[in-house]
């Protein structure tokens, strides 16, 4: 979670899911981001009003863990 009007991203998580390949990974985050951000709204601490303000994305990032073989 990222707030455009800071640029700061405080809820930096790792997901810990792996996927074979990018592609999957890419077409994945945007599905979890998609779905994650359409939920906000419905959490206590992330009302329309605070998503509206803070400008607030959901940031993801594919990163290659380990050598590839």
């Amino acid at each position: 979670m990222c707030s455009m009007t800071t640029g700061e991203c405080p809820s930096n998580q790792i997901a810990g899911l792996q996927y074979n390949n990018h592609f999957d990974c890419v077409l994945d985050g945007y599905r979890v981001s998609h779905d994650t951000f359409k939920n906000l709204a419905s959490i206590k601490d992330f009302e329309k009003d605070r998503i509206e303000r803070e400008k607030l994305v959901i940031k993801f990032q594919c990163k290659q863990v380990g050598e590839d073989t």
